[in-house]
Order: structure tokens, then C-alpha cells, then sequence
């Protein structure tokens, strides 16, 4: 008797859905596009760069620092959006700054928030909160800063020259050091070399094997750079990252 009573009901309700789908389904749909819409609308920036895409755009952005290396990916970058612009690395928005005038303009200011890098990665190379040029540690930035500011302007800017063009004549009259058998110079050594000798003569003022310790800081930059941006999950696989 229950059932039979139940029956036309059930009926009438299977009757029904299948005539409200359409008019439920047309709300959600346009709810879920408008929600896409904010979502990779507050992704963008006023600033140059790759789009957001709804999460798409940080995702390859990080995956080209780790296939091509930071150095050849800011290259990349600069080619397509300018000196100035903003990626995305472990997720988080970077700045990439090449244009020197900025660099300046931000060497005299200390709105610093965060500089990007792995702490599992620096800590590594023993440069998580230590390290001069990648320190993730803003506080500590903000103290050092001033040694670089006076580096920069001043007494201290104009012996840096004077000491630069000395060095890179030194380093001219011995070029055959840094030409390969083909004939070719190579520049990139020449300059680190040029760039040592002059940080020696400023700060150190020590005798030292320029060509053994150019390679030692190369390796020490390759390290950084194959750390640096790597996910935590990769450290926890010591065969791997050592």
C-alpha cells in the first residue's frame, strides 16, 4: 500500500529533475566562470610578465628557473618584457631588476620584504641568513646595506673606478691567459678575473691564484644556483642534492 503510494511520487520528481537541470546548471556555470574571472584577475599585474592563467602561469614560470638555470631564464625574460618585470618563483611573486638605474634607486631604499631562496637550499652552502648576495633574512640585508651604499657613491666609488680600469689594462697586457687554442677569449673569465682582482685590491689586498680561485667561485655559483629554487621535497633525498 506504501509503495504504491510512493510510486506516483516518484515519478512525479523523476518527471521533474531532468526540467530544472537546465535552469540550475546556467547559474552555477556562470558563477564558476565570473569566480575564474576574479581569480586570474587578481593574478595580473601592472607590472610586465608572464600571465597568471589560473595557477598555469606561476607553475611554468618556476619550471623554466629549474630547466634552464636562473641566469639564462632572467635572460629569457628580459628579451620578452624589458629590464623590469615579475615571475613567479616557488610560487611567490618575484621582481627581476636589470636596469642599473633601478638597482640604484633600490640600494638607497630599505622597503625590503623578502629576497627568494630555498632556506634548505642556502643552508646547504652555508648561506641561509649569512650569505651577502642571496640573504633571505631582510633584517640583516637592511644592516649590511649601508657597506654597499658607501661602495657606491663617494670617495669609494671614485678609487672603485680608478681600481677597475687599472686592473682590466693588467688583465689586457695578459690575455693570452684567457685565450683558448682556437684563437677565442674568453670574456666571461677575463671579466671574473678583473671583477676579483678588483674586490681584492679594495677589501683584501692579499696575494692569491687568480685562475684557481675564479674556478672555485664559479663552482660555488653553480651550487646556489642548482639549490636555490629547488622544492623542499629535494632535499629530503640526500643521494640526490649531495
Amino acid at each position: 500500500m506504501v509503495l504504491e503510494m510512493l510510486n506516483p511520487i516518484h515519478y512525479n520528481i523523476t518527471s521533474i529533475v531532468p526540467e530544472a537541470m537546465p535552469a540550475a546548471t546556467m547559474p552555477v556555470l556562470l558563477l564558476t566562470g565570473l569566480f575564474l574571472l576574479v581569480w586570474n584577475y587578481e593574478g595580473t599585474s601592472s607590472i610586465p610578465g608572464p600571465g597568471y592563467c589560473m595557477g598555469i602561469g606561476p607553475l611554468i614560470s618556476h619550471g623554466r628557473f629549474l630547466w634552464m638555470g636562473i641566469g639564462s631564464a632572467c635572460n629569457y625574460y628580459n628579451r620578452v618584457y624589458g629590464e623590469f618585470m615579475r615571475v613567479w618563483i616557488s610560487g611567490e611573486e618575484t621582481l627581476i631588476i636589470s636596469k642599473s638605474s633601478s638597482m640604484f634607486h633600490i640600494m638607497k631604499h630599505n622597503h625590503y620584504s623578502s629576497r627568494f631562496g630555498s632556506k634548505l637550499g642556502l643552508q646547504c652552502i652555508g648561506m641561509h641568513e649569512k650569505g651577502i648576495i642571496f640573504n633571505n633574512n631582510p633584517e640583516l640585508w637592511k644592516t649590511t646595506r649601508p657597506f654597499f651604499m658607501k661602495a657606491l657613491s663617494g670617495p669609494g666609488l671614485v678609487r672603485m673606478v680608478t681600481v677597475c680600469a687599472e686592473s682590466l689594462k693588467t688583465h689586457l697586457d695578459r690575455l693570452e691567459e684567457v685565450t683558448n687554442e682556437s684563437g677565442y677569449v674568453d670574456v666571461l673569465t677575463l671579466l671574473r678575473r678583473v671583477m676579483l682582482d678588483t674586490s681584492n685590491t679594495l677589501f683584501l689586498r692579499i696575494p692569491l691564484d687568480e685562475s684557481a680561485i675564479v674556478v672555485k667561485i664559479q663552482g660555488y655559483f653553480d651550487a646556489w644556483q642548482a639549490l636555490l629554487i629547488k622544492p623542499d621535497i629535494f632535499f629530503k633525498i640526500s643521494w640526490l642534492y649531495k
